[in-house]
């Protein structure tokens, strides 16, 4: 398989969740992806880093600042 396209389960270890919650965000159209034959589910690695970098972008410029203490 090319080292460029994954497969749910794939994703599910590098992410560190499972599998079906992998499926969810398909189902959801949160991850990009494509069928072949109609059936097995592939998920291009460009989609998975796409998802990665939207986690980890607004995350760290979004973190409240602690409140100051007089």
């Amino acid at each position: 398989m090319r080292p460029d396209i994954l497969v749910p389960k794939q994703v599910a270890e590098r992410w560190g969740c499972s599998e079906q919650h992998v499926r969810n965000m398909v189902n959801r159209g949160q991850l990009g992806h494509f069928r072949l034959g109609g059936k097995l589910l592939r998920i291009p690695l460009s989609a998975v880093e796409e998802v990665e970098q939207a986690q980890r972008g607004p995350t760290m410029a979004l973190q409240p600042k602690p409140p100051k203490n007089p």
